[in-house]
């Protein structure tokens, strides 16, 4: 039973070094096409405009933080506060700032979240460009330029990928 499992295995491994040394390997540079690409520079700028607005928003959230530490400290030198009153500041101070600090977390969430929703068509135009050059082509492989180790060759496919997609 052994000896014919070990067969069946031996059998398997050989059709399948036999089917990939028949498939062709190409290769590309992704982030080359995908800085090209219309969609991927008007996806970039409304996310920086996105951040931009939620950073300003930050900072006005943070400014009226310092304000109001300013104006306790103002008062507690003047001797205006109470002991109580004084750790109420402190209190609320500190919650300040912990509602702040959630608001910039949310807010690397949410760019975060806006830049998948906008990237993601573009992704999607990409792989199913990919994946029509590939059969097209009849490549079994396509791998990025960046991933590879080493390459004594090969087929570049960047351009067939950039004039599939009108670059």
């Amino acid at each position: 039973m052994k000896k014919l499992f070990l067969y069946a295995l031996v059998v398997a491994c050989m059709a399948m070094t036999v089917d990939a040394n028949a498939q062709k390997v190409a290769y590309i540079d992704a982030e080359t096409i995908i800085q090209e690409m219309p969609d991927y520079k008007k996806a970039k700028s409304e996310v920086e405009a996105y951040g931009k607005q939620l950073q300003n928003q930050l900072k006005a959230e943070e400014e009226k933080v310092m304000k109001y530490y300013q104006d306790v400290m103002q008062k507690a030198q003047q001797g205006l506060l109470s002991p109580a009153q004084q750790k109420q500041e402190e209190e609320k101070l500190q919650g300040m700032q912990q509602s702040l600090q959630t608001k910039a977390v949310e807010a690397d969430q949410k760019l975060a979240a806006k830049e998948g929703e906008l990237t993601k068509p573009l992704y999607e135009k990409f792989n199913n460009a990919l994946k029509s050059v590939a059969k097209e082509k009849g490549y079994g492989y396509i791998i990025d330029k960046k991933l590879m180790l080493y390459s004594g060759g090969g087929v570049d496919a960047t351009i067939a990928v950039k004039a599939k997609l009108g670059l």
